[in-house]
């Protein structure tokens, strides 16, 4: 007779998945959850395989929802017993699937550990030839899973003895994601060339489990006395998977003295550092260090938007690139750093294209050596070569760009007595009419319409002064074709309309 009663989870929520693998003591009850997938085409794989005696099954899956695959579970595996998850608006698909065979089903709502065991040990009597054997002890992985993720708050620490016999622990963990994705079959591959290397040497015990589907954690107990014997094994196993995976990296904990404090080693050791290859370039082991670790501050999104607006580039490239050093200094996520620089790096690549930079191009370039960047030290290395490179373009942009907005006044002032339109500006010398537009508002101070007239009334105050020609053919001159409209603009900018202004010119030179 089996031991326990293996159990198969389907469900395309992991946050379902694992709610459920830690809403009781599967061992302690008499079961055991033996895999888990996340859809019906998965998992029907998964039954040939782990040949579960109960499969729980969402009935909303991709690829194979519930109601297919409790048709062919039940058509292939007769015997394999099926309970099946629904919500209140999926019940109708409910009674399909006890008409498939489905020996029962739970409202996923209603879903709670002595609704969830209840199911499970009803439909363990409907296996032909099998006792369920419930054990009193929760001494296995999955109940230390349990105390580890949080949901066991006190812990019996005598009920442990015949498993840890020893005074001290720590916990050894690895992500073996880094090594296989999400690939169930090579993670299982990869564990057990682990506990190979680790099994137990007489002067420790270890319990291994995977948390979070991926993240191997060893749990080791040993006397204190044997403490530098326990080092002296983790730096071996470390060393041999490096020689067969360079991408190892291990973890190990501070030693605690007991299964409650294993928790906090965890939460606040294990998993503070477990993904943070990036930042030990070239090591397979790292200790973890007790207390947690300074949180970045906000980035000014607001000030950086401001600086670059006002084209004060370079103070903006100093303060995000200063930002990026300080979140790499801290230990953020790598995730989170290489994402936070492409954005920060793409707005200041959409401002800079305004002025010729080839954005597009840059963005590619940038992004592919930041993705590529294998650890902390590339990456910092990457980032100066970029901001080097754009000190280099903007230097070469900025003093190309000057020296065309001289031209374009040169140009207007040659031209303003035609039909001068900023739309023909921008063709003519090759700049968006939306970054002219902006630049003459933020940088002449007045938009175009206003530059131009304060030329032509310029213009037109030398004519009035050195001529007798009459004042409508001087707006004519100048560029206005409405006499009337001309007197307006001339007395708005002037204070005064033109033929006051010749009066007062000769006047003044009679006196």
């Amino acid at each position: 007779m089996e031991e326990f009663c293996k159990v198969l989870i389907l469900d395309d929520e992991f946050i379902v998945r694992q709610g459920m693998k830690h809403m009781i003591d599967w061992e302690k009850e008499g079961f055991q959850v033996v895999g888990e997938g996340t859809n019906g085409q998965e998992g029907l794989a998964l039954v040939e395989e782990k040949k579960p005696h109960i499969v729980l099954a969402d009935i909303v899956m991709p690829l194979l929802d519930g109601i297919e695959f409790s048709r062919l579970l039940k058509e292939r595996f007769p015997d394999v017993q099926l309970i099946i998850l629904s919500s209140y608006d999926k019940f109708e698909y409910v009674k399909e699937t006890l008409l498939n065979g489905a020996a029962d089903y739970i409202l996923k709502p209603m879903l709670e550990p002595q609704i969830l065991l209840k199911t499970l040990k009803k439909a363990a009597k409907n296996i032909p030839g099998f006792q369920l054997n419930a054990r009193k002890q929760g001494l296995c992985a999955s109940a230390l899973g349990r105390i580890l993720a949080g949901y066991q708050e006190n812990v019996d620490e005598n009920a442990w003895l015949e498993v840890f016999p020893h005074s001290q622990f720590q916990i050894l963990a690895m992500n073996l994601k880094e090594i296989c994705g999400n690939r169930k079959a090579r993670i299982a591959q990869l564990e057990n060339e682990i506990l190979e290397i680790l099994e137990d040497q007489g002067y420790y015990v270890s319990v291994s489990l995977l948390m979070e589907e991926t993240i191997l954690c060893i749990v080791l107990n040993y006397r204190l006395r044997e403490q530098k014997n326990v080092r002296s094994m983790v730096e071996i196993c470390a060393a041999k998977m490096a020689n067969l995976y360079e991408e190892t990296f291990f973890v190990i904990s501070g030693a605690c003295g007991s299964i409650q404090q294993l928790k906090e080693c965890y939460r606040q050791e294990i998993l503070a550092y477990v993904n943070q290859k990036f930042y030990y370039p070239g090591k397979h082991l790292v200790e973890a260090k007790k207390g947690a670790k300074a949180e970045a501050g906000r980035f000014p999104y607001e000030d950086y938007t401001s600086l670059l607006m006002h084209r004060q580039f370079q103070e903006a490239l100093d303060q995000f690139t200063d930002y990026i050093q300080e979140i790499c200094r801290l230990q953020v996520d790598e995730y989170k750093v290489k994402n936070q620089t492409k954005n920060l790096l793409y707005s200041y690549l959409m401002e800079i294209e305004k002025y010729g930079a080839p954005s597009e191009e840059l963005r590619q370039l940038y992004f592919k050596r930041i993705d590529e960047s294998a650890d902390v030290v590339q990456f910092l290395e990457e980032l100066e070569n970029e901001k080097g490179h754009l000190e280099a373009l903007l230097r070469e942009k900025l003093q190309t760009e000057g020296q065309k907005i001289a031209r374009i006044r040169a140009y207007i002032y040659d031209h303003s007595d035609e039909d001068l339109e900023l739309t023909e500006l921008a063709r003519v010398f090759g700049f968006s009419y939306h970054y002219l537009s902006s630049y003459f508002n933020q940088y002449a101070r007045e938009g175009f319409s206003e530059y131009l007239n304060k030329i032509r009334v310029e213009k037109a105050c030398r004519l009035l002064e050195a001529e007798e020609t009459a004042i409508s053919e001087i707006s004519h001159q100048v560029g206005y074709s409405d006499h009337s409209y001309f007197c307006r603009v001339f007395k708005k900018l002037t204070g005064t309309t033109p033929s006051e202004y010749r009066k007062r010119k000769s006047r003044r030179d009679a006196k």
